[in-house]
């Protein structure tokens, strides 16, 4: 998963909404401590969002194809057992 994208952009910013609303709209924070903890809340939520499609979506690879006998091998094989 990728640092910049929509999910993990999204999920920083209502993880610091409490600062960027104090530093934006309030004006009781300093604007470059807000936007550090932005920042910061976007690594942590980058790894646990990370973690949690590593974990959760996981495929497996594709499925293994079992090989279906034919008719005229287990023809064969009743022959041979009937011999």
């Amino acid at each position: 998963m990728s640092p910049l994208s929509p999910a993990v952009l999204g999920g920083a910013a209502v993880v610091a909404s409490p600062a960027l609303w104090a530093g934006v709209v309030d004006g009781s924070m300093p604007l470059d401590v807000a936007l550090t903890r932005y920042l910061i809340a976007i690594g942590i939520c980058w790894a646990v969002l990370s973690v949690i499609v590593e974990l959760a979506f996981t495929g497996g690879g594709p499925p293994r194809p079992v090989p279906a006998e034919t008719s005229s091998e287990s023809a064969q094989q009743d022959q041979a057992e009937a011999s």
